[in-house]
């Protein structure tokens, strides 16, 4: 019985957390790299996938400075935060190496925390090879956290297609995650979490229903909102 339950507890957070997603598609994408690839975990913050990394040349990349007193909103950090060793210490626009020098560049849920996205994309450009892979994910909407380095609460798919068409980026794959539906589910838990003696059975019939129309989403629901993208390019050849 316990065990059924550890089961059915361990589905319900995926349910909640979309970072289960995410990691499944990062995992994927560093494991079709070349052996030997070098790669730069931009915003690296944790490091959270540096393990996959072995059979690759890593370098990271952060200015180092994270904040974990966040007492503005129902998602800041409460834990410690520390970093692992940076390769690259500052601005991740403005990045300390030659041009054309990674085979691969890995940002996940950075974008947010960037006073200049474009700047960022650009840069990123610079410094991958022709050829080369950029590894994206960033919200679409987010709650505001990492105070006081939050800038944006999400980008759109057609933001970052124009975006990485304007600094050379080809073979554009997107995909979406979430759902109007699922953002509404996932809410309505964080908020029954935070007034716990009155939020989970006021919120409980409204939970299940978004629960159930989120399993049955079609493109209305998706592009009207969502959690957010993940995103593979390849940068042009040179012409």
């Amino acid at each position: 019985m316990l065990r059924l339950l550890d089961k059915l507890k361990g589905k319900l957070h995926k349910e909640i957390d979309n970072q289960f997603e995410r990691d499944e598609w990062v995992i994927s994408q560093i494991n079709d790299l070349g052996n030997n690839s070098k790669i730069l975990d931009a915003g690296c913050g944790s490091q959270r996938y540096r393990y996959l990394c072995d059979k690759l040349k890593y370098y990271a990349q952060d200015f180092g400075e994270v904040s974990i007193d966040e007492k503005k909103g129902f998602t800041g950090l409460t834990e410690s935060y520390s970093y692992g060793e940076l390769s690259y210490k500052g601005n991740i626009w403005d990045v300390d190496e030659v041009d054309d020098f990674f085979d691969a560049i890995l940002c996940t849920e950075v974008l947010e925390h960037i006073p200049y996205p474009e700047n960022t994309l650009k840069e990123f450009s610079r410094l991958l090879k022709p050829g080369g892979t950029l590894i994206l994910t960033f919200p679409s909407n987010c709650l505001r956290h990492m105070d006081p380095y939050f800038y944006s609460s999400g980008y759109s798919d057609n933001y970052i297609k124009h975006m990485l068409d304007k600094y050379g980026f080809e073979n554009l794959e997107i995909q979406v995650i979430g759902n109007y539906y699922q953002w509404m589910f996932v809410e309505l838990v964080r908020t029954s979490r935070n007034f716990k003696l009155i939020g989970l059975p006021l919120l409980l019939p409204s939970m299940l229903y978004f629960f159930i129309k989120s399993k049955f989403a079609d493109d209305i629901a998706i592009n009207t909102l969502c959690g957010g993208y993940m995103v593979s390019a390849v940068k042009k050849a040179a012409s």
